[in-house]
């Protein structure tokens, strides 16, 4: 393996694993906290997604409020 390869190997290895340990700020939490309480938190079916088009972003920011929730508890 080239020092190139192993450079392209391991930055984004290290970019996406800080991003996944960072903790959700107060704000996040509370705006989370006020979409649960203005529409619960249910991910409805997306067809764009069973299309293979990708995720909508009400479905992601859903879901994103989940672990958020789930881990400020």
């Amino acid at each position: 393996m080239t020092k190139k390869h192993i450079i392209a190997v391991t930055v984004p290895a290290l970019l996406l694993g800080a991003c996944v340990t960072t903790p959700p700020t107060t704000a996040q939490v509370e705006s989370c906290r006020a979409m649960e309480s203005d529409m619960g938190l249910q991910t409805p079916h997306d067809h764009r997604e069973m299309k293979g088009q990708g995720r909508n972003p009400m479905n992601l920011s859903h879901d994103q409020c989940l672990r958020i929730l789930r881990n400020a508890e």
